[in-house]
C-alpha cells in the first residue's frame, strides 16, 4: 500500500524550504509585478482600484501553496523524478517566455520547447514523459485555481472589437506562485543506506510508475531523494460575451480535459518512444488551440456588456464602494435616481450632482429565468464615489482592442518592433 501519511508528512515539512528559496520569492515579485501593473491601469482608467495588489499576491501565495501540496503528492505517487522532467531548464525558459507575453507563463510552452530541442537537438537531457507529466499534472492545478478564482480580480474595460465598435469586457488575469516538492536520483554505497535508514519510506513493489531509465553500478543502491523547488502558473483570458465567472468555468474545463488527454500522451510515451513526438507537440498545440477556441467563442457571441434600452447597465461595482454596499454589481442595469431617468454616463453624473440626504436608486436584474427583476437602493447623500462603473456609451473610447493572439510582454513589444524595423 502506498504510504500516503508519511509522504504528505514529509511534503509539508520541505514546502518551507521553498518559501525560502530566492528563485520563488523572484515569482512572487514578477507576479506582484503583474498585479501592480493592472492596478495602474484600473487608477488610470476609472480612477480608483477594484483590489489592491498586496492583497491579490497574497491570495495567489496561500492557493499556490494549496495548489503546490496536491500536484507534490501526485508526481511522488507517479514516480517522477525532477532530473527527467528538466525543472533546471523549464522555469527560466517559463520566465523568458513571460517577457514575450504575459500568457506565455506556462509550463505548457516551455516544456513543449525542451522536449522538440530534445527530440531534434539531443539537449537538453530530458525525459520527456517525465516533462510531460509534469506539465500535466500542473496544468491540473492550473484547471482548479481557475475554477475557484478565474474571476477574482477581473479588469473592467472598454474594447475594440474587429468591427470597429466599443463593448464592455473583462481582462482576467492571474498568477500563482507554486512551491513544489520533486524527487531527484541518488545512488548511494549499500554501507551508506544504514546511516540515512531512519529517513527512509518504504515504497511499494509497482512505485515508480515511470520507471527511471539508469544504470546503477555495482555496490550501489537506487533511491529516491525529495527536494524543494519553485514554479509558477499563470492565466490570461478576457470576457465580452459571458460574465467572468462563466467564462472562467468554462476554461477551466477545456484546460482539464487538455491536462488529462496529455498526461495519457505521456503514459503512453513512457511506453512507446513514438508518442514522445505526439505528447511534446501537443504541450504547446494543444494549449494554444483551448486558448484560441475559447477566444474564438468569444468574440463570435453576442457582447453581454452593451447599452441598454432601459436604462445603464453596470459594466462592474467597485468593491467596498457604496454602489457595492448597497448590492449592485455586474449586470445591473440603473433606471433611475430620486426619480429622475439614467439611460447614460451623463444622466448618471447628474443625477448625482445634488446634495440630497439620500439618493433612491431603482435598477433592476435578470432574474434567471429571463424576466427582470425591479428593486430600489438607497445611498446616503454624502458618498464622494458612487462606485459603479457602466458600460460604454455612444461617442466613448476603447481603452484597448480586443485581445487576439499578439505579444503584450516587454521583450515581446522589442522582438515585434525589431522585426518591423528590419522588414
Amino acid at each position: 500500500m502506498f504510504p500516503f501519511g508519511k509522504v504528505i508528512v514529509t511534503i509539508l515539512m520541505l514546502i518551507p524550504q521553498v518559501l525560502l528559496h530566492p528563485a520563488f520569492w523572484m515569482v512572487v515579485m514578477l507576479v506582484a509585478i503583474q498585479y501592480t501593473r493592472i492596478a495602474r491601469i484600473q487608477q488610470r482608467v476609472f480612477g480608483q482600484t477594484t483590489e489592491s495588489p498586496s492583497s491579490l499576491v497574497l491570495t495567489s501565495l496561500l492557493l499556490g501553496v494549496a495548489a503546490g501540496l496536491a500536484a507534490s503528492l501526485i508526481f511522488v505517487f507517479v514516480g517522477v523524478t525532477v532530473t527527467g522532467a528538466g525543472v533546471a531548464f523549464i522555469l527560466p525558459v517559463a520566465l523568458v517566455l513571460m517577457l514575450i507575453d504575459p500568457r506565455f507563463l506556462c509550463f505548457s510552452y516551455a516544456g513543449g520547447l525542451l522536449a522538440v530541442s530534445n527530440l531534434v537537438f539531443g539537449f537538453p537531457k530530458v525525459g520527456i514523459p517525465e516533462i510531460m507529466i509534469l506539465v500535466a499534472v500542473l496544468h491540473l492545478m492550473e484547471s482548479l485555481l481557475i475554477w475557484a478564482t478565474g474571476d477574482q480580480g477581473a479588469l473592467p474595460l472598454y474594447m475594440k472589437t474587429r468591427e470597429g465598435s466599443v463593448v464592455g469586457g473583462f481582462l482576467l488575469q492571474k498568477f500563482w506562485p507554486i512551491p513544489l516538492v520533486g524527487m531527484m536520483l541518488l545512488t548511494p554505497q549499500i554501507d551508506e543506506i544504514e546511516g540515512i535508514a531512519r529517513g527512509l519510506i518504504s515504497m511499494p513493489d509497482w512505485w515508480p510508475l515511470i520507471k527511471p531509465n539508469i544504470a546503477v553500478p555495482e555496490g550501489r543502491e537506487l533511491l529516491f531523494a525529495m527536494f524543494a523547488l519553485p514554479a509558477a502558473l499563470g492565466y490570461g483570458d478576457f470576457a465580452v460575451a459571458r460574465a467572468p465567472k462563466d467564462r472562467s468555468a468554462r476554461t477551466a474545463r477545456s484546460l482539464m480535459a487538455f491536462s488529462v488527454a496529455l498526461l495519457a500522451l505521456a503514459l503512453g510515451a513512457s511506453i512507446y518512444p513514438w508518442m514522445r513526438w505526439l505528447a511534446a507537440l501537443f504541450s504547446p498545440l494543444g494549449h494554444e488551440m483551448v486558448i484560441a477556441a475559447g477566444r474564438r467563442a468569444e468574440t463570435r457571441s453576442k457582447a453581454m456588456y452593451v447599452p441598454h434600452p432601459r436604462g445603464l447597465k453596470v459594466l462592474d461595482v467597485v468593491p467596498r464602494s457604496a454602489a457595492a454596499r448597497a448590492g449592485f454589481r455586474s449586470g445591473d442595469i440603473v433606471t433611475s435616481i430620486n426619480g429622475q431617468p439614467v439611460r447614460s454616463t451623463a444622466d448618471l453624473l447628474d443625477a448625482m450632482s445634488g446634495s440630497p440626504p439620500w439618493f433612491y436608486i431603482e435598477a433592476e436584474r435578470d432574474g434567471g429565468d429571463g424576466a427582470p427583476v425591479r428593486f430600489v437602493r438607497s445611498i446616503s447623500g454624502e458618498v464622494e464615489r458612487l462606485g459603479i462603473i457602466p458600460v460604454p456609451g455612444p461617442g466613448d473610447e476603447a481603452h484597448i482592442s480586443m485581445p487576439v493572439a499578439a505579444i503584450e510582454g516587454p521583450l515581446g513589444k522589442w522582438l515585434r518592433s525589431l522585426w518591423k524595423s528590419r522588414s
